[in-house]
């Protein structure tokens, strides 16, 4: 779950080409409006995330938990099959390798069903978390006129460098603390900061929150 929910808000990458000008000439018009988050800051503040993320370990240590137990059987059963195979017949040697092979292709078969049933688990439990992240990333957008918002924790990210003015992840995890787990994202009107031409940045949007490693 952890690398769904670390890897689950791609980067949007943007190439802007600004035209120079002389020191007395009128400034340019406006480019697009550009912003950007962190989204594993966004994630590791996300309400219900711990809860999903507990959840989902009590239920693959089950399910490793059965694996081994299948495999621990499988070892018992080969032990004593080397340490009774010298007074064996050949007839009951092919049927106790046979009763192996069975043995080892049911282990197989049940290690992939467990393993692709984690895998529809982790996806059930991220997806109502990223829907609500999604929600508010672009209730934000949409909000303050973004044309980008960039993600600077996602992989692959070629920005090294960004102005902390645009840096939006403050002010989406406070939307997503006060909407909570479960809850429908909270409207752009009902939670606009007072001054609606400029997003929350960390100074002016309380003290922001240390992402869990």
């Amino acid at each position: 779950m952890m690398r769904v929910l670390r890897t689950a808000i791609p980067a949007v990458l943007l190439a802007a080409v600004a035209a120079g000008a002389e020191a007395q000439q009128p400034a340019p018009a406006a480019g697009p409006r550009l912003a950007w988050i962190n989204s594993q800051a966004v994630l590791a503040n996300t309400p219900g995330r711990p809860e999903a993320e507990s959840l989902f370990a009590r239920e693959m240590a089950g399910a490793r938990a059965e694996v081994a137990r299948l495999s621990a059987e499988l070892d018992s059963a080969l032990a004593q099959y080397n340490r009774a195979s010298a007074a064996m017949t050949p007839a009951l040697k092919t049927q106790r390798e046979n009763e192996l092979r069975q043995m080892e292709s049911r282990n197989r078969t049940r290690a992939q069903e467990l393993d692709q049933s984690m895998q529809s688990r982790e996806a059930e439990l991220t997806a109502p978390i990223m829907q609500r992240v999604s929600a508010i990333i672009e209730g934000v957008r949409a909000e303050f006129n973004y044309a980008f918002i960039f993600d600077v924790s996602a992989q692959g990210n070629p920005i090294v460098a960004a102005d902390r003015a645009i840096d939006i992840t403050p002010l989406v995890i406070q939307r997503l603390q006060a909407a909570g787990p479960g809850a429908a994202p909270p409207s752009p009107a009902a939670t606009a900061p007072a001054d609606s031409t400029r997003p929350a940045t960390p100074q002016n949007a309380g003290p922001r929150l240390r992402p869990r490693p």
